[in-house]
């Protein structure tokens, strides 16, 4: 080996070495202030929710405040760009949704969602409730369905949804094409407005997660007639998934992950993807995923990246194969 090939190496191990001791120290001192988590929607929707039960839980493991700043706007892509134009540090996070995977195959966005993140672990799934106003004469899906298809092209099904490019529209989309029938998509700028049109009438028919349609359902305000996921929830029993319902293999559903600035150091990764499974243990913490109706994920970074990998390519099919456009 030549002089200049051994320098080459003796620089190339040193610097890996830096790099490694670097990491090591960080890690052992973070976080030594606080955290934010960026999350893209609005105070009170679900993912909000999510984010401010968990804080105070991860608070007392970590040590430090996170604090929570809501962007939201163009179904999440202002809170993304934020997070990986930030630094890769650990002081700054983001909690996605499902819209995650889905707002780059409708929207052109300056972030890929796999490799230009650093996913640190994903936190809950939930399903979606498909349910009418009370005004709708349809007992179960098949009936709705029969309704849609005999309406004219002129006096459409409505059906709404939270958001271009949400698991409420995609699942909305899906189901029509399944069914075969061409409802009126009416796009909310989030889920309080479309909730409240569809207990109020202005809006027949939709998704919800269950913990909008349970107040709604209870209210007789909106009748539910089937879940989006593979099984039926605890908290209706009674409700068919669409999958009984006629359409085979409906699963949509609705996740919350947490993702840092690609390039943050493997030991800051692994800190606080040991912070938030234990908080995901917490008695408090399962308490309210499920009263949500939701299911708690947890488990590696590399798990979360394998949940993302395979959701961008669904929804890309899902996507095309609905025609489904940004509108």
């Amino acid at each position: 080996m030549n002089q200049s090939h051994s320098l080459q190496r003796r620089d190339f191990v040193m610097a890996a070495f830096g790099s490694t001791v670097l990491g090591a120290a960080w890690g052992s001192t973070y976080p030594d202030r606080p955290v934010k988590i960026v999350v893209p929607v609005q105070p009170g929707s679900a993912v909000d929710a999510t984010a401010r039960r968990l804080a105070p839980v991860l608070e007392g493991s970590l040590g430090q405040p996170l604090v929570i700043d809501n962007r939201p706007g163009s179904a999440g892509l202002i809170a993304t760009t934020q997070l990986v134009r930030s630094p890769a540090d650990g002081y700054t996070l983001a909690m996605v949704a499902s819209t995650h995977c889905i707002t780059p195959h409708l929207y052109k966005a300056s972030f890929h969602p796999v490799n230009d993140v650093q996913p640190i672990v994903a936190l809950t799934s939930g399903p979606l409730v498909f349910v009418v106003h009370t005004a709708v004469p349809a007992k179960d899906v098949r009936q709705f369905v029969a309704y849609a298809r005999s309406r004219p092209e002129s006096q459409s099904v409505t059906m709404g949804n939270s958001g271009n490019g949400t698991p409420i529209h995609i699942a909305g989309a899906l189901m029509s094409l399944k069914a075969g029938f061409n409802p009126l998509h009416v796009a909310y700028k989030g889920l309080g407005a479309y909730s409240t049109d569809l207990a109020g009438g202005q809006i027949e028919a939709g998704f919800l997660p269950l913990v909008a349609a349970a107040p709604l359902i209870k209210g007789g305000q909106v009748r539910a007639l089937g879940v989006s996921t593979l099984k039926r929830l605890a908290a209706l029993p009674e409700v068919p998934t669409l999958a009984e319902s006629g359409f085979s293999g409906f699963d949509v559903d609705s996740w919350v992950a947490l993702i840092a600035p690609k390039g943050t150091p493997l030991t800051i990764v692994e800190r606080l993807n040991d912070a938030f499974n234990k908080a995901l243990r917490t008695p408090e913490i399962q308490r309210f995923i499920a009263e949500g109706g939701g299911d708690v994920i947890g488990g590696s970074a590399k798990a979360c990246e394998n949940l993302f990998q395979r959701e961008f390519a669904e929804y890309g099919r899902l996507i095309a194969d609905a025609g489904i456009k940004a509108e």
